[in-house]
């Protein structure tokens, strides 16, 4: 029975797959490594700014699960550290991850965000 639910899973994910790409034009032959420097390289400032904030929502959200799946209850305060750390820093905090990007131009921003907030909030 589990052989079936693997097939299953992965045809869903090779669907979905097509479907994203189809959606937004990139496809499999043409598709580019989204490292920091191609990130800075093809995005203007409000979608780099989109683009960065759903990452740093979504590595928010991993914390508040993580959190709350360790502890057994809703835990926020990784979560709140994140924001807080994204929208009420001492300085632009969005400034010093384009100069991250810029930095570490061959690693994708995800790794890039997650070691800034690691040492911000800790894991």
């Amino acid at each position: 029975m589990s052989g079936v639910i693997t097939l299953i899973t992965k045809a869903r994910t090779a669907v979905y797959a097509v479907l994203v790409g189809a959606v937004v034009g990139v496809h499999p032959s043409h598709a580019t490594n989204m490292t920091a420097g191609v990130v800075l390289e093809k995005m203007d400032a409000k979608e780099l700014f989109a683009y960065v904030y759903g990452i740093v929502d979504g590595m928010a959200y991993a914390r508040f699960r993580k959190d709350s799946l360790v502890a057994g209850s809703k835990q926020e305060a990784g979560m709140k550290c994140i924001y807080d750390w994204f929208f009420e820093g001492e300085t632009d905090t969005f400034v010093k991850v384009e100069a991250a990007f810029r930095q570490n131009a061959q690693h994708v921003p995800p790794v890039i965000i997650a070691t800034m907030i690691k040492i911000e909030c800790g894991e």
